[in-house]
């Protein structure tokens, strides 16, 4: 693969040797030299191809562990993140699987270009002529809606986006994110809280008017920081679940 046979190519000199590497294997990363989930090499064979100690790959992997890029699994090596399946909004929602190892399904209720709501463009940084690929999706099993979603974007980075949902529904967007609009997520920050529910999503969840619901609201950025996407998603109270996992 030409990630690991060509010389490595560093750019900005000014940098300190280890954020120089880190940069060049975010750019391999973004250019899919090593797809989702698929291993590195070993750190002495990027070391060499570098020229620097395994220390300072080290150092240069550790950045990229944080930024969420990459993951290192005990005795198996370092991997490209499957960081879309970790940070799935499925998660919040403690649904059974059917026999048949069902899965929940998408469904695009709506799509729409706008400039509002305000919130949204402050959320992405975004100015009051640039516009919003708004979505609403759903995620349901056996006829129930388990997920009600409301997602914006800017337009301009995911135009190709809002042609390729009016013939998809794809069950994750954030991998449909990378693939069709070549926006690779890095890390996302949830907040949570409990209040009425809108009365659409209200009424998705055949729910009475003002019945509390879950309100997780999420902000993607990519591996530079900047914000990519606003969500704002709902679950009923009795499908909510949430785990944290300390290690």
């Amino acid at each position: 693969m030409p990630a690991q046979t060509q010389p490595a190519a560093l750019t900005d000199r000014r940098l300190p040797r280890y954020l120089q590497i880190r940069d060049e294997l975010m750019r391999r990363i973004c250019a899919r030299a090593w797809t989702t989930g698929e291993a590195l090499p070993s750190e002495d064979k990027l070391a060499a191809e570098f020229s620097v100690s395994v220390g300072t790959l080290r150092k240069a992997m550790g950045v990229l562990v944080e930024d969420g890029m990459i993951e290192r699994i005990h005795g198996r090596g370092t991997f490209v993140t499957r960081a879309f399946e970790r940070i799935s909004m499925l998660r919040f929602v403690g649904f059974s699987l059917a026999a048949e190892h069902e899965l929940p399904q998408a469904a695009t209720l709506k799509i729409q270009v706008r400039h509002t709501p305000i919130s949204a463009r402050k959320k992405l940084g975004l100015q009051s002529q640039e516009k919003i690929l708004y979505l609403h999706r759903t995620r349901s099993l056996g006829g129930v809606v388990l997920l009600s979603e409301h997602i914006y974007l800017p337009h301009q980075k995911f135009a190709k986006l809002e042609t390729y949902l009016r013939e998809n529904s794809p069950p994750l967007l954030y991998p449909i994110y990378d693939s069709v609009c070549g926006v690779l997520i890095s890390q996302a920050a949830d907040e949570l809280s409990v209040r009425p529910l809108p009365d659409i999503d209200a009424s998705l969840f055949k729910q009475p008017q003002n019945a509390l619901g879950v309100r997780i609201e999420r902000t993607m950025e990519d591996h530079s920081g900047l914000p990519i996407e606003w969500r704002v998603s709902y679950v009923t109270t009795d499908q909510f679940k949430y785990v944290v996992e300390m290690r």
